[in-house]
């Protein structure tokens, strides 16, 4: 459960989207990834304002020296406090999947240098290039651990960001704590990346999977009072935290569940499991799944004549990913938005995302700069360069202690997002993502509309405490 103290707000941080999220193989789960995840204290609250479009290009905060929460360093290793070197390249490591099912997800890795070249064309950070060092894991924390070894022993990276993967960060989270290198803004929503006290050298970087989930049992008590809902979970520690949260908050609003399919992440398709839970007639069904299953649920919803209403986890936002290979499939379906979409027209005169848009053509190669992973990852490099910014102000410059006290002290406005703020201060607030708007897909249009809902759980995440 998390303590019922003050926190303060923040929008995922680069998908958070974040369409990118983060759920995990289903195999080689360690107990880091198996604590409690039904604790969080967050209630939804909704208002009735639609998001205004921002009218300022990407910035960077300036944020003070830690007042705060630090890391215990007493135990770090020498290097761990040691300054990188006068013109040595700033190395970020990132293992995420680059083949596989979950291959859509490695773009990320491509969108984070995009924004580091911007930075790196204006002299870098303190004389230093800000370098991605991406591992292609596959989505399975048995080739994560080697590549979290690699990254951490021989490529000397000076801290991770938007690591993918809730199996896979748990499985390599032992490593980064042993060596004092950064884990942070990790691209998974498992609430235990939200526990300072126990393992300050991982945090999570997009909206927990509870908070979500809590989310989507209000929305639909309140569209539908009694409906009956059901299920279709990944099966890993990802899936497994949207289950449990929503099964218990789906219970106190008066939900009746009717089914719950679980699919393996190797499954080739879900036929058997969409057939079941077309067999239950469910108001309302919930895809607490990612990648390429979230088109296969809503294209076999369609196929099989479902005339209920989806929702579908938001680290399936991306409409080009996503939503356009089974069109008209998602028509009407709904998720909780963090990040525009930018391959949305409704973000086309956004000046933010002109200016994204401008820097993929200069330093993308030939990017896509409407692949919804290329636009995360360039908002994960905006929040971590304003880390390493705030590191180098620190005694001592950039050592990877000061870049994790940083992080536990960020302030940072990514107007990419709906709104807020970053924040974390790790006393009262270990969670960045705590705000987002209700979508829903208009296949005619190739937009996901606001319905008006807002979810803003500003000061109510806290920590995590088992």
């Amino acid at each position: 459960m998390r303590k019922p103290e003050k926190v303060r707000l923040f929008v995922g941080a680069a998908v958070v989207a974040l369409v990118a999220a983060a759920c995990g193989s289903s195999k080689g789960t360690t107990a880091a990834t198996t604590a409690a995840t039904s604790g969080t204290t967050a209630a939804a609250v909704a208002t009735t304002a639609a998001p205004a479009q921002t009218t300022a290009a990407p910035v960077e905060t300036t944020a003070a020296a830690p007042k705060g929460f630090t890391v215990d360093s007493s135990k770090c290793p020498a290097e761990a406090t040691t300054a990188l070197a006068a013109g040595a390249d700033i190395k970020i490591g990132i293992t995420l999947p680059q083949t596989g099912p979950l291959a859509a997800f490695g773009a990320i890795a491509q969108g984070m240098q995009i924004y580091f070249d911007t930075i790196n064309a204006s002299g870098g950070i303190d004389g230093h290039k800000v370098v991605v060092d991406a591992k292609d894991d596959a989505y399975d924390p048995k080739q994560t651990v080697p590549k979290a070894t690699e990254l951490i022993e021989q490529d000397k990276v000076l801290a991770t960001s938007f690591m993918v993967g809730t199996p896979n960060v748990g499985a390599t989270r032992s490593l980064f704590e042993a060596s004092c290198t950064p884990q942070m803004y990790v691209g998974t929503g498992f609430p235990a990346w939200g526990d300072p006290a126990n393992h300050s050298w991982t945090v999570g970087g997009i909206l927990a999977y509870n908070t979500e989930a809590k989310i989507w049992a209000a929305f639909i008590a309140k569209q539908k009072p009694g409906a009956k809902v059901a299920q279709l979970v990944f099966n890993n520690d990802f899936g497994k935290a949207y289950q449990k949260q929503f099964e218990a908050d789906a219970k106190t609003a008066g939900l009746t569940i009717v089914e719950t399919k679980i699919h393996e992440g190797t499954a080739a398709n879900i036929d058997n499991e969409v057939t079941a839970i077309l067999a239950a007639n469910p108001d309302y069904v919930i895809g607490e799944t990612t990648g390429a299953f979230c088109p296969k649920l809503m294209a076999g919803l369609a196929q099989g004549g479902y005339t209920g209403k989806t929702i579908i986890s938001a680290t399936c936002a991306s409409v080009s990913s996503f939503f356009k290979p089974v069109d008209p499939a998602g028509n009407g379906v709904y998720l909780l938005g963090q990040q525009k979409d930018p391959s949305d027209p409704m973000w086309a005169d956004d000046p933010a995302m002109k200016q994204y848009y401008a820097d993929v053509a200069q330093y993308g190669a030939g990017a896509d700069a409407k692949n919804g992973s290329i636009l995360t990852g360039y908002g994960a490099g905006g929040l971590t360069v304003q880390t390493l910014k705030d590191a180098a102000k620190l005694d001592g410059g950039l050592t990877r202690v000061n870049v994790m006290n940083a992080v536990w002290n960020i302030n940072y406005k990514n107007p990419l997002l709906f709104g807020g703020t970053g924040h974390l201060d790790g006393t009262s607030d270990a969670y960045l993502s705590e705000y987002s708007i209700m979508l829903q897909y208009d296949a005619a249009k190739k937009s996901q509309v606001p319905t008006g809902d807002t979810f803003d759980v500003e000061g109510k995440t806290g920590l995590f405490a088992g």
